[in-house]
């Protein structure tokens, strides 16, 4: 791993290999395909490693395979610096990231299992350290992270190989249904999966689904041959009283479309597509950090979580992301994320009224339009907007785009003030804008 030959992640694939190991026969299989040592005269045409990532309005990332030595700098002002360690080669035993996020984000992801720590000073920003409970892999790096955030945000997070998280998400999704239902899958957190036993699971329960099809597929034909003689004579009962399916049809059609969020799709999952996205920041946690105490406003920081999280998971919204005080969501319609935002208005009126000591305010931007999902994120011009017209929103005030506003003008259920045209950091040209209007007694 050190001589590059190795990633962090297939390295630490292979000490699993190596620690469940009982014979020697299945030690040599952890290190039969190891890669050659490469000669000495290649040294020179390795990759250079890469010693600083700079994004100012932009974006920076480093992906796949790379290679990291030493100490490196990531620099972001105003812009976004990702980098991705699962495939990177790691030179020596630690790593050293400098990061400094001035209005701006940084992105670290690590694969699961690697030491990880991550130090410095937030300065009205947030530095997030993210990583799966696993025991820490003999022998691997240690990544430090010296964090500089100001106004921004510094993310360090574990994920498992891509490669893996889909095919496992795949057979949740399309091939097995409920986790539970698998014996192989009932393990303790953090051991390891018995893949032989898994396959076997697998092959029976299609075996089974196969024979159950194949014994019930003839009486199944026959009751649908009925049910379908039955359901023709009652059509022409319909039809002759003028009292069909078409009508019944085209009067359900209208009632759906009426039903709030009725016509709302999820957040789009993989890929680009339209998405509504929402910020919400607490106003002056920094100040109320420095009068409470550190205990205190931490106290509050779990309150507001809470708060917003449950009202996001009843209003059908995705938690993209948190970076301090600060939550970052995603809809799959307009009207649902208006709903969550004055939900939570009202949540956080409410609690300032129960604890007048230490009240929490806060101030929501929302925008709707194409976005690109990479790696459970969003990314392009529609979050930076949403992320800009949380900035300059008041506290207390739902600042929502024109474009959205008028997605749901014509729904009647809700209403805005305040037309204008703001000027947001970062963007050459005015954005159109609107209040939201929410009433506290509700």
């Amino acid at each position: 791993m050190v001589d590059g030959r190795l990633t962090l992640d297939e390295f630490s694939e292979r000490v699993g290999l190596a620690l469940q190991a009982r014979t020697r026969g299945e030690l040599n299989m952890a290190m039969s395909d190891l890669p050659t040592v490469a000669a000495p005269q290649e040294e020179a045409g390795r990759r250079r490693a890469r010693r600083w990532f700079v994004a100012f309005m932009s974006g920076s990332s480093a992906k796949g395979r790379w290679r990291l030595s030493g100490k490196t700098t990531a620099v972001a002002v105003m812009g976004g610096c990702d980098m991705d360690l699962r495939y990177a080669e790691i030179d020596g035993p630690e790593v050293v990231i400098t990061a400094f996020a001035f209005w701006g984000g940084i992105n670290i992801i690590v694969p699961e299992g690697i030491d990880v720590e991550l130090e410095g000073i937030s300065i009205m920003g947030g530095r997030n350290l993210r990583l799966r409970d696993v025991p820490i892999v003999p022998g691997s790096p240690r990544i430090r992270v010296r964090g500089f955030a100001i106004m921004g945000g510094i993310d360090v997070k574990s994920r498992g190989p891509r490669k893996g998280r889909e095919l496992g998400q795949t057979i949740v999704d399309h091939v097995l249904g409920a986790v539970d239902s698998l014996p192989s899958l009932a393990v303790a957190p953090g051991e390891p999966i018995d893949l032989a036993a898994l396959r076997r699971d697998i092959t029976a329960q299609f075996r089974s689904q196969r024979q159950g099809s194949q014994r019930h597929g003839q009486r199944d034909q026959g009751q649908r041959d009925q049910g379908q003689r039955d359901q023709e004579q009652r059509d022409q009962g319909q039809r002759d009283r003028g009292t069909g399916p078409d009508r019944r049809r085209d009067r359900g059609e209208r009632i759906r479309a009426d039903m709030p969020g009725a016509d709302q799709p999820e957040p789009p999952r993989a890929g680009e597509g339209t998405v509504t996205i929402l910020f919400s920041d607490m106003v002056n946690y920094a100040g109320m950090t420095e009068r409470l105490g550190d205990q205190m406003s931490r106290e509050l920081l779990r309150d507001h979580h809470r708060i917003v999280r449950d009202l996001l998971s009843d209003h059908g919204g995705r938690e993209v992301k948190v970076q301090g005080d600060g939550f970052m969501m995603a809809f799959g319609g307009v009207a649902r994320a208006l709903r969550c935002a004055v939900a939570m208005q009202q949540a956080f009126y409410a609690y300032s009224d129960a604890h007048q000591d230490h009240p929490i305010q806060i101030h929501i931007g929302i925008h709707t339009g194409e976005a690109m999902e990479e790696d459970d994120d969003f990314l392009g011009h529609t979050v930076i907007v949403a992320s800009r017209l949380a900035d300059v929103a008041l506290p207390g005030e739902v600042l929502v785009s024109s474009l959205s506003a008028q997605l749901v003008e014509r729904t009647g259920e809700f209403s805005f003030v305040d037309y204008r045209e703001a000027t947001l950091k970062g963007l050459t040209r005015p954005q159109k804008v609107a209040t939201l209007l929410w009433d506290s007694t509700s």
